[in-house]
Parts: C-alpha cells; sequence; structure tokens
C-alpha cells in the first residue's frame, strides 16, 4: 500500500544524499585555504570585482574558486545550501565587459528556477523535478555577466522566521549554532555573513528577506511590486499565486547593494517578466 508518510521520507533521504554526493564530488581545492589570488578578490568590493575581471586581472575559474572555498565552509557550519553548482556557474557563460555584474558570484533562494534544479520550496513532492527554464530575475543575472553558482535553504513552504524543512534540515545561524538564521531567506543570509556570496537573491512579502537580514548581521532591502521580474518564484501554496512573490537583493555589505541595485537597473528589469 502506498503511504505518503513514507514517500515522504524517502524522497528527504534522496535529496539530503544527493546534496552530500554533490558536496563529496567537489575539487579538493575548494576545501584548502585562499591562495593569495583568491583572498585579493575575496577583499574586492561588488564594483572592483567587475572592473578587476573586465581588466584581465584574474579569470571566472578564480571567482568561483575564492566564493565557493567559503561558500562550502558557510555551508558545513551552518547547513545553509540546496544545491552546490560552482562548476556549472561558468558553463555556457558568455562574459562581455560591457556587462554591469561581470563576473559578481549570485546565490539564489530555493524557491527561485534555476534551470536544471529542483525548485522545492522545501516540499518533498517538488524533488526530483528539475526546473526547466530559469526565472526571469536569473535570466536577467545571466544576461548581465553574473555567475550563478548556489542555491540556497527555506523552510518549508517558506513559512517560519526560522529556516527548517525536513528536506534539507536545520539552517542555523552563522555567529551562534544554538540559535536560527532566521526566515524564509534563511540560508542566503547564514551564506552572506559567512562572504559566501557577493550577493543572495531572496524573496519577501512579509519580511522574509529582511529578518534574517538582521538575523544574521547583514543588509538586505525589499523591493517595491515589479521593480524586478517575478516570473519563475514558485509560490508557498495553491492559491496564493494572485500575491506577487517580490524578489530582491541581499549582500554582507551595504555599498554593495547600492552598487548592485544602481547596476541592475543598467538592465531595466521591468521588462524581464514580458520575455
Amino acid at each position: 500500500m502506498f503511504s505518503w508518510s513514507s514517500a515522504h521520507s524517502r524522497d528527504c533521504a534522496w535529496k539530503q544524499e544527493s546534496r552530500k554526493d554533490r558536496v563529496d564530488a567537489l575539487s579538493p581545492v575548494y576545501g584548502v585555504p585562499h591562495t593569495d589570488l583568491e583572498s585579493k578578490i575575496h577583499g574586492l568590493s561588488l564594483s572592483h570585482l567587475v572592473d578587476g575581471y573586465a581588466e584581465g586581472h584574474f579569470s571566472g575559474y578564480d571567482i568561483i574558486r575564492a566564493y565557493g572555498k567559503r561558500a562550502l565552509a558557510a555551508h558545513n557550519a551552518t547547513n545553509c545550501l540546496t544545491d552546490l553548482i560552482f562548476d556549472d556557474a561558468l558553463t555556457g557563460w558568455d562574459p562581455d565587459t560591457k556587462q554591469p555584474l561581470l563576473g559578481v558570484p549570485i546565490s539564489i533562494k530555493d524557491c527561485i528556477n534555476v534551470q536544471g534544479c529542483d525548485t522545492t520550496v522545501g516540499y518533498s513532492r517538488n524533488v526530483r523535478r528539475p526546473a526547466a527554464r530559469d526565472a526571469a530575475i536569473v535570466r536577467l543575472l545571466r544576461d548581465a555577466g553574473a555567475l550563478v553558482y548556489a542555491k540556497t535553504t527555506n523552510p518549508t513552504g517558506l513559512f517560519g522566521c526560522e529556516t527548517f524543512s525536513d528536506l534539507f534540515g536545520y539552517t542555523s545561524n552563522p555567529y551562534n549554532a544554538a540559535y536560527a538564521a532566521g526566515g524564509s531567506t534563511g540560508g542566503g543570509a547564514a551564506l552572506l555573513a559567512y562572504r559566501g556570496s557577493k550577493i543572495e537573491i531572496g524573496t519577501d512579502i512579509g519580511g522574509s528577506l529582511r529578518a534574517p537580514a538582521h538575523w544574521c548581521g547583514v543588509y538586505g532591502m525589499k523591493a517595491s511590486v515589479g521593480r524586478f521580474p517575478g516570473e519563475g518564484c514558485v509560490s508557498c501554496s495553491p492559491g496564493l499565486e494572485g500575491i506577487q512573490i517580490i524578489t530582491s537583493p541581499m549582500a554582507h555589505d551595504l555599498a554593495d547593494l547600492e552598487e548592485f541595485w544602481k547596476r541592475m537597473m543598467q538592465m531595466q528589469p521591468w521588462k524581464y517578466d514580458r520575455v
């Protein structure tokens, strides 16, 4: 006889094992300290990172290694990642020095579609259903030259001031594991606190971005409706599609958040929901 509970347990176990396999398959280089070049890259502001890549001071691989090492450390400490797509970030990447976010490593909240990754929203029923197409904001980021290299945890159904699901487990606070990272963009906030990403794209309706930013000591700003594209962001529950999910950014540094916002405007993001 079919059992929902057994199917749920099976799918949760499969997803956790799949994520572990992905971590184990990473190159050993991600487990060693930063080189001098990687430390330099990691310390650059968003604008200097873009300029440094455009001027040929380092490669896309150098950027992914610099941020991938910190992202892996953040995940090992807080359990903040759902998908590690470090190498995939460079597949099909077509850099152009005119792109405003050239080489900027960006993480994406689990509820936003990234092609080839599950968009689970913390539900086991969404396991093994990879997105066939990037969400509009992910397409925009790629067009702007960004490196989309990780997805981050959220609570089941996005409902919660803590980030926990049977599917991925508990995401802890980056400063004290006995405390929560907040929710629902808790994985992204924990990752940013570790400087494991330059920018996190989360969502916010009633505080899902701002609360974890506060709890983890980073910066987040809820956008107005339509400022950034929302197509491809999965609703947390049937019947709530009429409430527009507002995609919004977070950053470790306020200056980077402001710079990101300015550079996004160059891409005319409000047009992407129409594509």
